[in-house]
C-alpha cells in the first residue's frame, strides 16, 4: 500500500558542489544523485523499504561506505540500513548521524552496480514525514562523496494498492529446517513476489505469488546462519517485509 515518486531535493547539500564518486540509482533505473526518493506508505505497515543501487565512475577499484543523517524524522519511529551488513533497528533521535562500520565498507568496481544498499523506516502507527540522507563517501578520500534523501511520507490510508493481512515466516528461528513463508492478501493480484535477502543484501530467492494466499519454502540447508530479511514486492516496491534467523543444524 504505498507508491515511491522522485522529485527535485529541496535540500542543498552543505559539502557544497556535489562530486560524482557514483551513479545512484532507483529501482526504476533514474539516477538520483542529489535528489529525493519520495516513499508514500500507510502507518500500520512496518520495515518500509527504499532500495538504491551505486555504481562506481572512474577506473580504479574504490572502497565505498555510507553515512545516514536524520534531516527530518517523525517521533517515536525507527529506521535503520542494510550497506555491508544489515544494521539493527534505531529509535529516531538516538543516531542523528549513523556512520556504518569502517569493516563494512565496500569494494567496489567502476561500472559494476552495488545492489545491497536498502533503507527502511518503520512508523509504529505514526503519521508524517521522515527525510533521511545517505552520502556514500570514499573511505580513502571521504570527502569524495554522493548524495541522495529519501523521505518515508506516512498517512492513515496510504496509497490503496495491496494490502497484506498475513505474512509471517516460520519456524522462525529455523534450526535445521526449511523457513516457511505464509502470505495472506486482501484479493488475488498480478506481479507480486517474494524476494529474500541476506544481511549484506545478496538476493538467496525470488519466487513469484499466484493468488491471495501463498505457502513459500525457503530451503535453509545451503544458507549460511545468520538473519534474512523477505519482502513481498510489487512493480519493484515493497509492499511488506519480515525478518526471519536461520541457525546452524
Amino acid at each position: 500500500m504505498k507508491r515511491t515518486l522522485l522529485s527535485l531535493s529541496l535540500i542543498t547539500l552543505v559539502a557544497g558542489t556535489q562530486a560524482q564518486l557514483a551513479e545512484l540509482h532507483d529501482l526504476w533505473g533514474n539516477m538520483v544523485n542529489g535528489q529525493l526518493i519520495e516513499h508514500w506508505g500507510d502507518n500500520a505497515t512496518p520495515n518500509q523499504e527504499v532500495d538504491v543501487h551505486v555504481i562506481l565512475n572512474g577506473s580504479t577499484n574504490k572502497t565505498l561506505n555510507v553515512r545516514r543523517y536524520e534531516l527530518s524524522v517523525v517521533p517515536n519511529t525507527e529506521n535503520y540500513f542494510c550497506w555491508g551488513v544489515c544494521y539493527a533497528p534505531q529509535l529516531a533521535g538516538a543516531l542523528p548521524v549513523w556512520n556504518a562500520q569502517p569493516q563494512h565498507a565496500i569494494q567496489c568496481q567502476p561500472g559494476v552496480m552495488v545492489t545491497n544498499f536498502h533503507a527502511y523506516h518503520t512508523p509504529y502507527g505514526a503519521n508524517g514525514a521522515s527525510t533521511y540522507r545517505y552520502v556514500w563517501y570514499d573511505i580513502s578520500n571521504p570527502s569524495d562523496t554522493v548524495w541522495c534523501d529519501i523521505r518515508f511520507q506516512v498517512t492513515s490510508v496510504g496509497v490503496p494498492e495491496l494490502e497484506v493481512k498475513q505474512f509471517e515466516a516460520f519456524p522462525n528461528p529455523a534450526v535445521g529446517q526449511d523457513v516457511q513463508l505464509r502470505l495472506e492478501l486482501n484479493h488475488d493480484v498480478v506481479g507480486a513476489q517474494v524476494v529474500v535477502h541476506n544481511m549484506v543484501g545478496e538476493q538467496v530467492l525470488q519466487v513469484p505469488v499466484r493468488g491471495a494466499a501463498a505457502r513459500i519454502t525457503v530451503p535453509t540447508a545451503q544458507l549460511a546462519p545468520g538473519m534474512y530479511f523477505a519482502s513481498l514486492q510489487r512493480n519493484g516496491r515493497a509492499a511488506s517485509s519480515i525478518r526471519f534467523v536461520v541457525a546452524g543444524r
